[in-house]
């Protein structure tokens, strides 16, 4: 049946909250998803890049078990804690926290599982209920103590989690003033008059304050928080039968203040791996790569690894045959009223070839192999075959161009939290072929660059690179550190590709190693510009020799 594309069809939005007509009917299930809910399976973290489909199959996982809480982070109010004297007073004096912020989450998700599991929504019956658990604890100290913990950091279970968060922190405040003696105005004062008049032995008390407040956050009752652990699995959740999920996602949106998300994210993750002694409880966390790539800068020290968290990490990836189950499915919803006897498919739609290439796979050449740059790229086609009746290959080459250049801002946008202006950077690969040589990036190519930044407002130029930049300009170093900074990160982000020695493929961020280490390069190695910035840059070659 032949029929018109009409102005303003589309194949879905670019987020998954902007895409709920397409998601319900045009859900593809990837082995992703049964890695994930599986509880025997370590996979935990969904990491992925800006629309790789974090939020859909933490959605499918939601939609789809009948034991599932979501946790949403801005529900949480966690603006309070960086808002609470005591808290920001203990960040400005350097004293790790990283205790108290994984205590907070324990005391989170061990009230979330038991509100899931007792379904104790009033004070009547979480009383009840913790006074029975308390009896059967006659003889085992230990659990005693754990669930005199829950309850001295807030007993209301039947509040909301705000609520919650709140009680623990006041209680750590109280802690705090009851040890010290002495308010937290009180002692601001006592550190700026020591530092003016350089007393001595004021400064010596000063620092058995300091001191005795970093006992406050040690002493948070590890063996009762390890305790919590050990009774949810033994007593609460034994019936192993029984899959019980917790579900938290939007961790990059602007849950809590920036001085603290970072810190909050990594002890997040941290917390995850403790529960994972319950085994019939699954706790699933969405997160984007460049966020975790945030976090590692801003929160790096000996003691937190991305090794050591690898085997929680599902790193979300998609075969040609599910991108194009997916582009099928939209498809079909999308033009369904205007078919009355077939389901309408890919290539239906779309022509056939692009020149000599299928055209599907001419469209996933030029994508970071995620639903979200199949759905734009498509979009962008049919913009240009309004009034038609089919999609043919010169709508897909005018389409690319748009396309193209929504790319190379998406993807400045996608990692500016991380690097800042990114659009400069990614724009210095003008000056070099499409397949080049370290030493194609010259001085003065990087030189340009600087300027350029450097000659920026100072609020939509800033970062990374801005900085780099000035340091350079301010002490007459060379260029060096910037080009290793230039080719880690456009390989990152994937605006470039590389070829570590001669006659081996190129490797992507997206579908090989995420990372490239600079001192991994050899005489032999080369780079590739990535075929979705071909047009926005000017560039021409055979993506198919690339990707």
């Amino acid at each position: 049946m032949a029929f018109i594309l009409k102005r303003g069809t589309t194949l879905g939005a670019m987020s998954a909250e902007d895409d709920q007509a397409f998601l319900a009917d045009c859900l593809v299930r990837t082995s992703d998803l049964e890695r994930i809910t599986d509880s025997a399976n370590p996979k935990c973290i969904a990491l992925g890049r800006t629309g790789a489909g974090k939020s859909a199959i933490l959605q499918q996982i939601e939609n789809t078990s009948v034991r599932s809480a979501r946790i949403d982070p801005e529900a949480l109010s966690l603006n309070y804690i960086s808002n609470s004297n005591v808290i920001s007073f203990f960040e400005s004096l350097n004293i790790n926290l990283d205790i108290f912020y994984q205590l907070l989450w324990r005391h989170i998700f061990a009230v979330e599982l038991l509100k899931l599991k007792r379904q104790m929504q009033n004070e009547a019956a979480a009383r009840s209920w913790i006074e029975n658990l308390r009896q059967s604890f006659e003889n085992n100290d230990r659990k005693k103590r754990a669930l005199n913990y829950l309850t001295e950091f807030g007993d209301k279970f039947w509040l909301d989690t705000e609520e919650r968060v709140r009680e623990v922190v006041r209680n750590i405040e109280n802690h705090f003033e009851r040890e010290v003696g002495i308010s937290v105005d009180a002692f601001k004062a006592k550190i700026h008059a020591d530092a003016k008049d350089g007393n001595s032995q004021s400064i010596k008390e000063t620092s058995d304050i300091v001191n005795r407040a970093t006992r406050v956050v040690n002493d948070v009752q590890v063996q009762e928080l390890n305790g919590i652990i050990e009774l949810l699995s033994e007593d609460v959740f034994h019936d192993r039968q029984q899959k019980y999920i917790i579900i938290i996602d939007d961790l990059d949106t602007g849950w809590v203040h920036e001085s603290i998300r970072f810190k909050l994210v990594r002890s997040l993750i941290e917390t995850l791996k403790k529960f994972k002694r319950i085994s019939n409880v699954k706790i699933v966390i969405g997160l984007r790569v460049d966020l975790l790539e945030t976090v590692l800068q801003n929160t790096a020290s000996a003691g937190f690894q991305t090794e050591k968290f690898e085997d929680m990490m599902l790193r979300l990836s998609w075969a040609r045959e599910e991108l194009m189950e997916l582009a099928n499915k939209r498809i079909a919803h999308s033009f369904k009223d205007q078919y009355t006897s077939t389901i309408p498919q890919f290539y239906d739609i779309f022509a056939s070839k692009v020149g000599t290439q299928d055209s599907f796979d001419y469209i996933l050449d030029r994508s970071l192999h995620r639903p979200r740059d199949i759905i734009s790229f498509m979009n962008e086609c049919l913009d240009q075959a309004v009034g038609q009746s089919k999609i043919n290959q010169n709508n897909i080459r005018n389409g690319e161009k748009e396309y193209s250049r929504k790319r190379l801002r998406s993807l400045a946008d996608e990692w500016r939290e991380t690097f800042g202006d990114l659009e400069s950077v990614i724009g210095c690969l003008r000056h070099v072929p499409v397949r080049f040589e370290l030493s194609d990036l010259t001085d003065g190519a990087i030189e340009t660059l600087c300027l350029e930044l450097l000659a920026g407002d100072g609020v939509s130029n800033s970062g990374t690179f801005v900085k780099a930049c000035s340091l350079v300009a301010d002490t007459n170093q060379s260029y060096a550190s910037i080009r290793r900074a230039l080719i880690e990160t456009l390989y990152l982000i994937g605006a470039i590709g590389v070829k570590l020695s001669r006659g081996t493929p190129y490797n992507w961020s997206y579908k090989n190693s995420p990372i490239l280490r600079y001192d991994s390069l050899t005489e032999e190695s080369s780079f590739a510009i990535h075929p979705m910035l071909f047009r926005e840059l000017n560039k021409r070659a055979d993506p198919t020799t690339l990707v």
